[in-house]
């Protein structure tokens, strides 16, 4: 990244100043805009596999988060979900296996963002018609398969183009006040929003 020659995937803010930028080989890389001459110094991170796609989500703006501990969730195309602390990157906070289609699916829609307004939760898309939200609470760095607390289905029935093929969820996102409301769209055009519950009530 630093000779500009990386496809970058990801781009956050995580203060006035810093800038966190996620390559689609799923490497870290820091830049300060206050010293453009050396722009990118890269944050030496756990290898990720070169084979895979890679996205990154911030908590950039969680209200009583210092820039330096703010967590970065990356989402892989094989659907491994890894959490890093910016302060310790010599080791994973958490890696988890999402129950996502088989390998080798698109990368282009990519997406793991983080619930503003809930604690320990995640969502990832872009594999299928599904929107998946995760409680991470209780991951640890086995690598192990994790089990989402709730699928979104909408998209995946009654698609709007009647070409027969299953929409692809393109983009979802989080309401900032409101912790368990999102909003998603999908390549047939549709546009979801939709509340969550979770019977056990963690997170």
């Amino acid at each position: 990244a630093s000779g500009g020659s990386e496809e970058l995937s990801g781009l956050a803010f995580l203060d006035c100043n810093t800038l966190l930028l996620c390559c689609a080989t799923g490497q870290l890389c820091l830049a300060d805009v206050r010293q453009p001459q050396n722009l990118v110094e890269a944050v030496s991170v756990p290898a990720a596999p070169c084979s895979e796609q890679w996205c990154m989500g911030t908590r950039y703006g969680a209200q009583g988060l210092e820039p330096s501990s703010q967590p970065v969730a990356r989402l892989s195309s094989r659907g491994l979900i890894m959490l890093t602390d910016l302060r310790k990157t010599s080791e994973f906070m958490a890696l988890a296996k999402a129950r996502v289609p088989s390998p080798g699916s698109s990368a282009e829609f990519l997406c793991v963002s983080w619930a503003p307004a809930l604690e320990g939760c995640l969502a990832i898309s872009g594999f299928d018609g599904t929107v998946h939200v995760y409680d991470m609470q209780s991951w640890d760095s086995s690598g192990r398969e994790a089990e989402p607390v709730f699928v979104h289905k909408g998209h995946a029935f009654g698609g709007a183009g009647g070409s027969g093929d299953a929409p692809l969820v393109t983009v979802h996102t989080w309401h900032l006040q409101k912790p368990r409301t999102l909003l998603s769209a999908a390549s047939d055009g549709s546009l979801h929003v939709w509340d969550w519950v979770q019977p056990c009530g963690k997170c």
